[in-house]
């Protein structure tokens, strides 16, 4: 059982700019062949200030902060189940960007299911441009913890 008094617990923001090579290579890894990911002329024929970051980029931003999210929790690996994610995007964000992105642990909550009791951690990051201080995504991610 996690401990509810984490609720609300916020991680230390993380920073991070985006690089046009990280772009280049998550779009080779996900077999994207669109050409703004890849050529900088390109891009910017399709009215892009530099080369954009496709949206599931932002996924390996989901948790910010403790280099360790799961052991802050308690979360033990052999009891964890990925209860799916969601993510919402309001800003274009490029290649030069800097994001600034903070989790939150939105909410615990303990059931009861076929398997006995489980917690349900709901946490959620938002990332934002660090220079204009427009919100750019927001991850919601769902954890399923068995006792």
């Amino acid at each position: 059982m996690l401990d509810r008094n984490f609720i609300g617990y916020e991680f230390e923001p993380s920073e991070v700019t985006i690089q046009s090579y990280q772009i280049t290579q998550f779009a080779n890894a996900i077999r994207d062949t669109n050409p703004i990911y890849y050529d900088l002329n390109e891009a910017k024929a399709q009215g892009f200030e530099d080369i954009p970051v496709p949206p599931t980029f932002f996924a390996r931003m989901s948790y910010s902060g403790e280099k360790n999210f799961y052991a802050t929790l308690g979360i033990d690996f052999k009891k964890l189940l990925d209860g799916g994610k969601e993510y919402n995007y309001y800003s274009q964000c490029v290649a030069g960007d800097t994001l600034v992105y903070q989790t939150k642990v939105e909410n615990i909550v303990e059931k009861e299911g076929k398997r006995g009791k489980m917690d349900i951690i709901s946490v959620v990051t938002q990332g934002k441009n660090k220079d204009t201080n427009v919100k750019v995504f927001d991850a919601t991610i769902t954890l399923i913890v068995f006792h």
